[in-house]
């Protein structure tokens, strides 16, 4: 169990399937669907490869076993707030305003890529509880693949760089050395996404923070169980 980030129960497995219909780079989806199943190599599964036997793949410089959410979440040694900065400054382009934390994936915190194999559930959910709540759960909608997008190649460029510096001994990741290649592929369009041609702007919703309640979504669980987990 972690957090009650979106008061609601979220079961990775009822969505796991949902992975490889999401606008996100096909890489990353391979990523995730790895973790989802207990097969990604770090952390205490790593042993490093033939051409480099780095303990890097096994424990973070600054002492934590690796893991992907250890990764995406950054540490004292890799702090991402400026690359966080990036990403948020993009999803204004293509996001409603809204207080909803979908909208705010830098306050997703401990749970940094559940919410995005469930941005549907977790948005369709919501409580009409503000004036022009259907205009926004539309704009919601029409957003959704672009949001999508923009944070899979945040996540696929944060998991190249990690990558790349456990297997490259000439490269050290600083994430503000990054922010310009950041910057540039969160440029790049989706393959296949159509741009939006009409921006649907939704009334604001309070300064409160909206609740969310459950949701249920109808898919096959994967072969490995998952814990339910509270966001």
């Amino acid at each position: 169990m972690i957090g009650t980030l979106f008061d609601k129960v979220l079961d990775p497995g009822s969505h796991i399937k949902k992975v490889w219909s999401i606008a996100m780079p096909e890489g990353l989806k391979e990523v995730l669907w790895k973790e989802m199943n207990g097969a990604l190599v770090l952390g205490h599964r790593y042993y490093g490869t033939k051409k480099k036997k780095s303990d890097m793949g096994r424990t973070c410089p600054c002492g934590q076993e690796m893991s992907l959410r250890h990764i995406l979440v950054g540490c004292a040694k890799y702090n991402l707030e400026p690359l966080l900065t990036v990403l948020q400054d993009a999803l204004l382009t293509a996001s409603p305003k809204s207080a909803f934390k979908t909208l705010h994936p830098d306050e997703w915190g401990s749970s940094p890529w559940y919410p995005i194999i469930a941005l549907q559930a977790l948005e369709e959910a919501a409580l009409p509880i503000f004036k022009g709540w259907k205009k926004m759960l539309k704009a919601l909608k029409m957003s959704r693949p672009k949001r999508e997008w923009l944070i899979g190649t945040y996540y696929w460029m944060l998991w190249k760089w990690r990558m790349k510096e456990i297997h490259e001994d000439d490269f050290k990741f600083v994430p503000t050395f990054c922010i310009t290649s950041l910057r540039e592929a969160l440029l790049q369009p989706c393959p296949g996404l159509e741009e939006a041609t009409e921006v649907y702007k939704a009334d604001q919703a309070p300064a409160a923070k909206v609740r969310l309640t459950d949701g249920a979504y109808s898919t096959s669980p994967p072969s490995v169980p998952l814990k339910k987990m509270v966001l």
